[in-house]
């Protein structure tokens, strides 16, 4: 698998994976994939948010959102990830 996708409870900290998902669909496709499978995650788990992983890059994260912000965008070494 390419990406794997935690719902955490709070986004802040570090140990709140409340759920985990892998897949190896495209980044884009995992994005959606992740905010679709937010609403379960936020009924069962109280989830607050996602953190997307990169497991071919060592587990880098590659997206963090929250679900009471709208998507959150930084750059890592002059690149933009999403």
């Amino acid at each position: 698998m390419r990406y794997r996708i935690e719902y955490l409870i709070e986004t802040t900290e570090e140990e709140t994976v409340c759920a985990v998902v892998e897949t190896a669909a495209d980044l884009d496709s995992v994005e959606w994939q992740a905010r679709v499978g937010g609403v379960d995650a936020r009924r069962r788990h109280g989830a607050g948010g996602f953190q997307i992983r990169d497991l071919e890059d060592h587990g880098r994260i590659v997206a963090l959102e929250t679900f009471s912000d709208p998507i959150a965008t930084f750059s890592l070494a002059g690149a933009t990830v999403h």
